[in-house]
């Protein structure tokens, strides 16, 4: 079983990183819920320690902008605040507060300027610090959040959000040992919190500890069961750890709650494929290629491949017209040639051999140098002299002349595989001829290239054939 599944398998794998090559996103400490942008300004008031004194002046100010906040004058407390500002005078807690205004009306980019002097003004201003951080992380540059979110643990701030926000720093940055022990950090401060949860799934996950990340996606989807991404993770765990029914099990439900894309879809057809359930794999296939979202080419050439290597012919020979349909424009010559030799492999297995000799000596003129191809093509000839080799004796040696130069061709590419498997089917060729001494000779290059057993007494077989002519 696990070898006939093998090809199918190293194709599938490819494709998790189109599922999970990124991050999940996170869903509640972001500035889109106001719930959180009220907890984590928090008051304008500077009311810490580890924030900046302010004197008269200031206080006066603040008292002044309570009014226009109560009024929801707000684009008059942020000019207000703008003429008080000053790059080296200001008080750091006016820097502060400006930016905050800044962030609550959506403005985050002219935020980070107000931010940043008030940290050069005071460097241990932690909420200055922790904001800015944030507003770092949300737009994707974890390496400059990472110092401020680090300092404000340092300052005393450590808590849920903060230990949260530093692990989703490491893991964006693939240092995921540290990522899961801020995780843990986070998750003793906030025990129910989903983002802190998945990142934590993420990091056990990228650790290969894929029983402990299975139980913590588990303990997610109790706490929430319509959250598409809990299954699709829980999916690429049961998936690393060969679970293939488990995945495929996931993958279905979030089909069924009709929040499945193409690349979850996609994904469960290829686990059906390797559970060898090709009748289940194929609607998955079609339903993508019929559905108005657009593969890349690669994706949608990988479904004939995947199907192809897992010798599933009559159902790649139902997926192929679709992608041939809605795709071909938009082949490269290569993707072009490599669909034609799926093709050609396809009819051949369904004996449509006209066809798919046509079709094959069409492509070895456009690709002289495809060796599939010519392997494939000179198969074909191969198999002709061996059917007429006992009763038509000429028409054997003419099939034989145009394998052998196919074989030839082949074997003069660089690719060492197609060079090995052209060598010995050539020597093959020879030894059906009585050829022994010659079929040596192409056998034994073959097996300097690629050595296997199999071959290896093969050759001693002709070897003693050919000594036995000669002597």
């Amino acid at each position: 079983m696990k070898n006939k599944i093998a090809a199918p398998i190293i194709i599938l794998l490819s494709g998790l990183t189109v599922l999970y090559g990124k991050v999940a996103p996170l869903t509640e400490k972001i500035w889109s819920n106001p719930i959180f942008i009220k907890e984590y300004l928090g008051s304008f008031a500077i009311n810490s320690e580890v924030e900046p004194k302010i004197g008269r002046a200031e206080q006066v100010l603040f008292d002044d902008i309570t009014d226009m906040i109560d009024d929801n004058r707000t684009n008059e407390v942020i000019e207000e605040l703008k003429e008080e500002f000053d790059e080296i005078d200001s008080n750091p807690a006016i820097d502060f507060t400006l930016a905050n205004f800044l962030v609550q009306e959506g403005n985050m980019t002219e935020s980070i300027k107000y931010y940043i002097s008030a940290i050069r003004k005071f460097p241990d201003f932690l909420r200055a610090r922790k904001n800015l951080g944030l507003i770092y992380v949300q737009d994707g540059n974890f390496s400059e959040a990472l110092p401020h979110l680090v300092k404000c643990v340092e300052l005393g701030g450590a808590g849920g959000d903060l230990y949260g926000l530093i692990g989703y720093c490491y893991l964006n940055g693939e240092l995921y040992g540290s990522a899961l022990d801020a995780y843990r950090m986070a998750l003793l401060f906030e025990p129910d919190s989903k983002d802190w949860r998945l990142g934590k799934a993420q990091c056990l996950i990228s650790l290969e500890k894929y029983d402990d990340a299975i139980a913590m996606l588990t303990e997610l989807i109790q706490m929430d069961q319509s959250k598409k991404d809990f299954w699709l993770f829980q999916a690429n765990a049961y998936l690393a750890s060969e679970k293939s029914a488990e995945a495929a099990a996931n993958l279905y439900l979030v089909d069924l709650m009709e929040k499945a894309d193409a690349n979850s879809k996609l994904l469960l057809g290829d686990i059906y494929v390797t559970l060898e359930l090709p009748h289940l794999a194929v609607p998955q296939y079609l339903e993508v290629l019929q559905s108005d979202e657009t593969l890349s080419v690669t994706k949608a050439l990988r479904i004939v491949e995947v199907l192809a290597r897992s010798t599933n012919w009559q159902a790649a020979s139902e997926v192929a017209p679709k992608i041939r349909e809605k795709y071909a424009e938009k082949f490269s010559p290569l993707e072009a040639n490599k669909f034609d030799s799926l093709r050609a492999e396809i009819l051949f297995a369904l004996d449509r051999k006209e066809e798919a000799v046509k079709a094959l000596e069409e492509l070895a003129q456009r690709d002289p140098l495809n060796g599939r191809v010519l392997l494939l093509l000179a198969g074909h000839y191969s198999t002709n002299f061996r059917e007429n080799l006992d009763n038509n004796q000429s028409k054997a040696d003419e099939f034989a002349a145009k394998a052998i130069f196919l074989y030839e061709r082949a074997a003069n590419l660089e690719d060492t595989s197609v060079k090995a498997s052209a060598l010995m089917r050539h020597g093959q060729i020879l030894v059906r001829q009585k050829k022994y001494t010659d079929a040596v000779k192409f056998l034994d290059r073959s097996h300097a290239l690629k050595p296997r057993d199999s071959l290896e007494k093969y050759l001693e077989q002709v070897r003693r054939l050919a000594d036995l002519t000669q002597s």
